[in-house]
C-alpha cells in the first residue's frame, strides 16, 4: 500500500519539481502574495461581513497596503528634496568663495602639513571644488556608468516582482475560497494525516510573525523617535516614523539610528551621537532577543530559543521572507515532537491552547489508533 501511494505521489511531485523551476523568478512574489493573503485575510473576511463586495474589500486591502509602504517613501523623497537643495546651495556658495583650512588639520600627526597643502591647492581657491569634483567624476565615470545601469535594472526588476505581487494578491482576495478548497484537496491527497496540522500552524505562525514585526517595529519607531528628540536630532518626529518604517525590514533599524547618530557628530555634538548610538544598540539587543520572540512564538506556543534560531536561520538562508518561514518549519518541529501527527485530525482551527494541552494529556494514555478516533 505504501509502495503504490508512493508510486501515485511521484509524478505530481516531479510536476510541481519542474513547476518552481519554470517559476525560478517569480516565486518570490507568488510567495509574498500568498504571506499578505493570509496575515489580512481576517480583514478581508471582516470586511465582507459588514456588506462590502468582494471585489471592493480586495481593492480598499489592497490599496491599504500600497499607501502604507508608498506613502513614506514619497515623503522622505519630499523631505530629501528640500535637503539636497540646501546642500546644493552650500556646496555652490563653498565653490564660489573657496573653503578655508579647517583649523583641526594643523593637529593631524605626521600628515598635517601635507594635508594642509593638499587643501589649499584643491579647495581653498575659488573654483577649486567644482574641478576637484570634475576630475573626480571623470575618474569614476565608466564605473559609474555601470552601477548605474544594474542598480537601473535592479530597480525595474523589483518594481516588476512587487507589481507581480500585488495583482496575484488582489486575484487571491477575489478567489480565496476556490483557492484554498484545491490546496486542502491537494494537501489532504498527498499528505493525509499531517495536512490537518499544517493547515492549521500555518497561519498562526505566519500571523504570528506579522504581529512581532509590525509590533516591534512601532515599539522601535515611538522609542528611537523619542531618543532622537531627547539627543537633538531634526526632524525627531519623521525620523521615528521612518525608523519605524525600516525596522520591518532586517538590519534596517540599527542603519537608522547609526545614521542619526553621524548626522549628530556631523554637527559637532560628538556625545549625543555616542549616546544615540549606544542606547539604539542596547534597545535593538532587547527588542531582537527578547520581545520579538515572545510575541512571535505566542501564536503557536514555541518557545523562546526555536523562534530565535528560527529567525536567525530564516533571515540568513532566505532573507526577507525567511522571517516567516523559519518559524513556521520550528513551528511544525514542535508539533511533531509533541506528537501532532497522531492527532492532527481532532485539531479545530479555532481550539484554544489550553484546550490543545489538555487532548494531548489525554491521548499520552496507551490506546489503539482505532480507539482514539473513534473517541475524538
Amino acid at each position: 500500500m505504501t509502495d503504490r501511494r508512493a508510486s501515485r505521489l511521484l509524478l505530481p511531485a516531479l510536476f510541481a519539481l519542474a513547476l518552481a523551476a519554470l517559476l525560478q523568478h517569480f516565486l518570490g512574489a507568488l510567495a509574498w502574495a500568498g504571506l499578505l493573503a493570509v496575515i489580512t485575510w481576517p480583514a478581508h473576511v471582516h470586511l465582507q461581513r459588514r456588506g462590502w463586495p468582494r471585489s471592493a474589500s480586495a481593492a480598499c486591502l489592497v490599496g491599504l497596503l500600497i499607501l502604507g509602504f508608498v506613502g513614506p517613501s514619497i515623503v522622505l523623497l519630499d523631505t530629501l528634496g528640500g535637503e539636497l537643495a540646501s546642500v546644493q546651495r552650500l556646496l555652490a556658495r563653498a565653490n564660489e568663495t573657496g573653503l578655508p583650512v579647517p583649523a583641526w588639520f594643523a593637529r593631524l600627526p605626521m600628515v598635517a602639513e601635507h594635508a594642509i597643502q593638499w587643501w589649499n591647492e584643491h579647495l581653498a581657491l575659488p573654483g577649486g571644488l567644482n574641478r576637484l569634483v570634475g576630475s573626480a567624476a571623470g575618474d569614476f565615470a565608466p564605473h559609474l556608468t555601470g552601477a548605474a545601469r544594474l542598480w537601473g535594472s535592479t530597480i525595474l526588476a523589483n518594481a516588476l516582482y512587487l507589481f507581480l505581487a500585488l495583482l496575484t494578491l488582489f486575484v487571491l482576495y477575489l478567489h480565496g475560497p476556490a483557492a484554498i478548497r484545491h490546496v486542502d484537496t491537494a494537501g489532504m491527497r498527498a499528505l493525509p494525516r499531517q495536512y490537518p496540522m499544517l493547515r492549521r500552524v500555518f497561519p498562526l505562525s505566519v500571523r504570528g510573525t506579522a504581529l512581532g514585526l509590525v509590533s516591534v517595529a512601532i515599539l522601535e519607531g515611538c522609542v528611537l523617535g523619542a531618543a532622537y528628540a531627547i539627543a537633538g536630532a531634526p526632524a525627531p518626529a519623521l525620523l521615528g516614523v521612518l525608523t519605524g518604517y525600516m525596522a520591518l525590514v532586517p538590519g534596517g533599524a540599527p542603519l537608522s539610528f547609526s545614521l542619526v547618530s553621524l548626522l549628530l557628530l556631523g554637527q559637532g555634538h560628538s556625545g549625543a551621537a555616542l549616546g544615540l548610538f549606544c542606547w539604539g544598540a542596547f534597545e535593538l539587543f532587547l527588542v531582537d532577543k527578547f520581545i520579538r520572540p515572545k510575541l512571535i512564538g505566542r501564536r503557536v506556543n514555541l518557545p523562546f530559543l526555536a523562534v530565535l534560531f528560527g529567525l536567525l536561520g530564516g533571515v540568513s538562508t532566505l532573507g526577507v521572507i525567511g522571517l516567516f518561514v523559519g518559524p513556521f518549519m520550528m513551528a511544525i518541529l514542535f508539533e511533531w515532537l509533541r506528537g501532532g501527527d497522531s492527532y492532527n485530525t481532532a485539531f479545530n482551527t479555532n481550539s484554544a491552547s489550553d484546550a490543545d494541552a489538555s487532548r494531548r494529556a489525554d491521548e499520552t494514555n496507551p490506546a489503539p489508533a482505532g480507539q482514539r478516533n473513534n473517541t475524538n
